[in-house]
């Protein structure tokens, strides 16, 4: 990345530059909380559709699906216009998705809730990378990663609400009704998202357009499979606790849905501060330095797998939880300056919808094989076996993997 500004005083942005994280922030949590609501009700949802386990959770990862499909040409394509404008145009799409799912949900019409679900996961994506994008040249490279992973927290705390909340909203205005009543508050967020980003001084990326040779040279690069690999598993790892442990722990337990997904929201809301924290442990602590904060993610969550597997009581299995949280999500964030490291400068924007495409493939392929492994085997506790064999994939690919705060040469 370049350090080109955009000839307004730097220095005297402070102000606006965290009013534009925060804006950003706001806008990932609703965005959040839409794309994880079928999760939170997921027995509402198999009961009242008459679907298996497998398709439910299939649900949850639709807009996944849809980012996997069109990330690479549309990040290539934000690369090299000016984002600002793509935001509630964004938004809307979401917005028109997510009233898809209620007329869907509410006619028990499962094929038109996977369509509107895919479509809505357009606009998702576009937020996405626009806030990265936006974080990244908001703050100078010596911050960057500790500045991408504050404004993606948004997106577990996001999580947390749709866990917390959808159950909730569920009772007032029947579970097909809290798909549009996130997707109103994501609209409502982008319009204040856009106009931080017009006030706020930023550094800029490269413009120099992306060359056929110079994208063969990102998928060329074995440091950048490294790091997409690690994505795919670590995004893999936080999306199968998010998408079935509301539903093990009613089971396992016999608590109430509403009760077993505020204690699953502890989850992804500790995010809200892990991911921050392993971005500043590697900008700060580290100096740039991405390894160890990948394999602490790893190794911790694997040894918490563990132990929550045999857990007897409600309060430990949720103290268990709530660690492996932290764990996980350490190294949420520093995927995406990791990427873009170890390529050229004009080729940035492709690592980060390179690096977003694969966390939502690893975020559809988790809970579906999750569910399957469940549905075929009738033990819940698969679920532990598979986490652990995530975890220790993905111990074993940062050992391989080269260090991109001390080398960004192309390999």
């Amino acid at each position: 990345m370049t350090d080109l500004t955009d000839g307004r005083p730097f220095a005297a942005g402070s102000e606006s530059r965290w009013t534009t994280i925060a804006a950003g922030w706001l806008l990932l949590l609703f965005v959040g909380a839409y794309l994880i609501t079928p999760a939170s009700l997921l027995p509402l949802v198999m009961s009242d559709l008459g679907i298996t386990e497998a398709t439910a959770a299939a649900l949850v990862s639709m807009p996944q699906v849809a980012a996997t499909v069109i990330g690479i040409p549309v990040g290539i394509y934000l690369d090299r216009v000016e984002t600002r404008v793509t935001v509630p145009c964004a938004a809307a799409v979401l917005l028109v998705g997510s009233a898809g799912d209620w007329v869907a949900a509410s006619g028990g019409t499962v094929s038109l809730l996977i369509a509107s679900r895919l479509f809505a996961g357009v606009g998702m994506f576009v937020l996405w990378v626009v806030c990265i994008n936006v974080a990244a040249s908001t703050f100078p490279p010596t911050r960057r990663a500790t500045a991408t992973s504050v404004i993606i927290s948004g997106y577990p705390a996001g999580y947390a609400l749709g866990h917390l909340g959808a159950p909730r909203v569920a009772a007032v205005v029947g579970w097909p009704g809290v798909f549009p009543a996130f997707g109103v508050a994501v609209l409502v967020t982008s319009v204040a998202f856009y106009v931080a980003v017009g006030r706020v001084s930023r550094f800029h990326t490269s413009t120099e357009p992306m060359t056929l040779l110079g994208f063969k040279q990102v998928v060329r690069n074995r440091n950048v499979w490294a790091v997409l690999a690690v994505t795919v598993l670590g995004y893999s790892l936080y999306m199968m606790f998010n998408s079935w442990m509301p539903t093990y722990i009613t089971r396992r337990f016999g608590v109430p849905l509403a009760e077993s997904g505020a204690f699953v929201a502890l989850f992804p809301a500790v995010g809200v501060f892990a991911r921050p924290i392993g971005g500043w442990l590697s900008d700060a602590v580290l100096g740039q330095r991405r390894r160890p904060v990948f394999a602490g993610s790893f190794v911790g969550a694997t040894v918490l797998a563990v132990a929550m597997f045999y857990s007897t009581t409600i309060a430990v299995l949720v103290t268990i939880l709530v660690l492996a949280g932290v764990f996980v999500q350490l190294q949420i964030g520093l995927m995406y300056q990791s990427i873009q490291e170890f390529v050229e400068p004009r080729a940035a924007g492709t690592a980060v919808s390179l690096a977003s495409v694969a966390g939502w493939l690893g975020s559809f392929v988790a809970p579906v094989v999750a569910g399957e492994l469940v549905a075929s085997t009738g033990i819940d506790a698969a679920l532990f076996v598979f986490a652990v064999g995530l975890g220790l994939t993905g111990g074993l690919t940062v050992w391989q993997m080269a260090e991109s705060g001390e080398s960004t040469a192309l390999v």
